[in-house]
């Protein structure tokens, strides 16, 4: 359905992935471009990066956009990003869900709380 990929990440990865989150944070909070937000992390492993800097890029617009409602052009203007790439993190997010929301429906069985058989 989706070519979505889910990293599970090892202790350490996982205390850089935090610390690379919440730098990344700092920065757009001092009026950093996302870009340059993210060139803050000081993160060797390229995959790694690339799953921080994806992961980071949709906690900010689960945050802006769908919880204080910025319209997706004002976000991609704050941090300084083609609409193209918020559209595309937006439709991988929706994507996601609707993985999550598949498994979980899968789990529930037929006396989970959507009565399937």
């Amino acid at each position: 359905m989706s070519d979505i990929n889910y990293k599970e990440y090892t202790p350490e990865e996982s205390a850089v992935y935090e610390t690379a989150i919440a730098k990344i944070r700092e920065a757009l909070q001092a009026g950093l471009s996302f870009d340059d937000a993210c060139k803050t992390t000081d993160i060797t492993d390229t995959g790694l990066r690339f799953f921080v800097e994806d992961d980071a890029l949709k906690i900010m617009i689960a945050e802006m956009h769908f919880g204080a409602g910025m319209p997706l052009p004002d976000f991609a203007g704050k941090m300084k990003l083609p609409m193209k790439k918020v559209n595309k993190a937006v439709v991988e997010m929706l994507q996601d869900a609707g993985v999550s929301a598949a498994e979980i429906y899968r789990q529930d069985g037929e006396d989970g709380p959507v009565g399937h058989a």
